[in-house]
């Protein structure tokens, strides 16, 4: 059932029946073309020999005397039909053909009317169609023979190329098939031909590698998460065994509170985490965003949140709308700014402005800046320079590689470079709606 499923039965049963239809219509084509040019020869040769005949009796032949011109394919039955009803045959030489033809033989038959002295007479000639029966008949038992043969040829060899074609196909499934988890570094055998088959086998091999990039960089979140994760797990389960030897002389109150405390960070690492694989996977619907708006509600919060260190300008905020997941977008606002709020000492500037293509937004701030050479590892996964190690200041290193997960999910980009004011600048472009 696989052999008659497969894309190699199914190829060549249309090739040969497709071949099988013209082959028999060219045949039929060619037996009636047969018949109808051997039809045509015999009606030029009886009007060759009636013009023959007709030349001789004006001349005043005998009818006795007639010569009968022998013509390829033989003389036809040649009589003369009068007025009085009375029918001759011509010729009493050697060329003399037969007085009849039988009575059901199937025959082409040519008359002439010629006036001669003794009166108006029919010249007739007949051939039989015989020799064209027997001559198509031949014909179509050598394609009887020969049809079944070239068809079964044709399959064949529709067979033999089909599975050539496909072998380098197989060879891929296979390899394919062999490749799990574990071996996702192998790659497909890549024909040399630039075919089909050879652009196949190297798109694959792109998905594969895109794969395993994907798998590497999923190892090393979950690895990166459960070492960040660590902390605040051991810190609280610290906290609890050294009250616990302490007994009634620890400060439970001041336990739970440093419990607590731990326990708000490790809530807050789970919540990027999720944000972050929400990003990366795309989720959301898509909307026409005022990004200005957004700008300044993550601002008021900002300030609201009682731990604002740093004075923001908005002066330069403008209008500007972009096609996007406004849950993403705050989630962008909000990560850049408490990023810039975290690294200023007094002061934090945000421009955002539009030219109708695309969408920019500014993040300035009076910081120490970012070196150069760290500016593009910052977007990495949990990545925190030496400055911004600390628990008050550092986070679990995510917010930047949130950045630019949701910028590059909006067909965007972000970059960093150094501020008017002194610190480290973002930029971030995307297209506007």
């Amino acid at each position: 059932m696989k052999v008659l499923g497969s894309v190699r039965f199914r190829v060549t049963l249309t090739a040969t029946g497709l071949f099988a239809i013209a082959l028999i219509l060219a045949s039929f084509g060619l037996v009636e073309r047969v018949r109808t040019n051997l039809e045509h020869e015999i009606r030029e040769t009886n009007s060759e020999q009636l013009d023959a005949i007709a030349q001789q009796l004006k001349s005043g032949v005998a009818l006795d005397s007639v010569n009968i011109p022998n013509r390829q394919g033989g003389p036809p039955a040649l009589r003369i039909e009068n007025n009085n009803g009375d029918n001759s045959t011509f010729g009493r030489g050697p060329n003399a053909p037969a007085a009849t033809l039988p009575r059901n033989d199937p025959r082409v038959r040519g008359e002439r009317r010629l006036t001669l002295a003794t009166g108006t007479v029919t010249l007739v000639a007949e051939r039989s169609l015989a020799e064209v029966s027997t001559t198509t008949d031949r014909i179509n038992s050598s394609l009887s023979i020969g049809l079944p043969l070239l068809i079964a040829l044709m399959g064949l060899m529709t067979w033999w190329l089909t599975g050539r074609a496909l072998r380098p196909v197989e060879r891929i499934r296979i390899e394919a098939e062999a490749i799990t988890g574990s071996t996702i570094h192998k790659r497909l055998p890549e024909p040399a031909a630039e075919d089909e088959i050879g652009r196949l086998a190297r798109t694959m091999n792109s998905m594969l590698d895109r794969l395993e990039e994907s798998s590497q960089q999923q190892r090393r979140f979950v690895s990166d998460a459960s070492h960040e994760l660590r902390s605040p797990i051991a810190t609280i389960k610290a906290q609890i065994e050294v009250a616990k030897r302490m007994g009634d002389r620890a400060d439970w109150p001041m336990v739970a509170e440093r419990i607590l405390a731990e326990d708000e960070r490790l809530a807050v690492a789970v919540t990027d985490l999720l944000d972050l694989a929400r990003a990366e996977e795309g989720e959301g619907e898509q909307e026409i965003i005022d990004l200005d708006e957004i700008v300044r509600t993550e601002v008021d919060r900002y300030k609201n949140t009682g731990v604002e260190r740093a004075k923001i300008d908005t002066n330069q905020v403008l209008a500007g709308r972009v096609m996007g997941n406004k849950t993403q977008c705050d989630r962008l606002v909000r990560n850049l700014l408490d990023n810039a709020g975290r690294h200023a000492r007094t002061q934090v500037a945000i421009a955002l402005t539009t030219d109708g293509v695309q969408v920019v937004l500014i993040v300035d701030d009076d910081g120490p800046g970012i070196p150069e050479a760290d500016r593009e590892r910052v977007f990495d996964r949990f990545t925190r320079l030496d400055e911004g190690r600390s628990r008050d200041k550092g986070g679990m290193g995510i917010g930047l590689a949130m950045v630019r997960t949701i910028t590059d999910r909006h067909r965007g980009s972000v970059t960093i470079g150094d501020a008017p004011l002194g610190g480290a600048r973002f930029v971030v472009q995307m297209p506007a709606a």
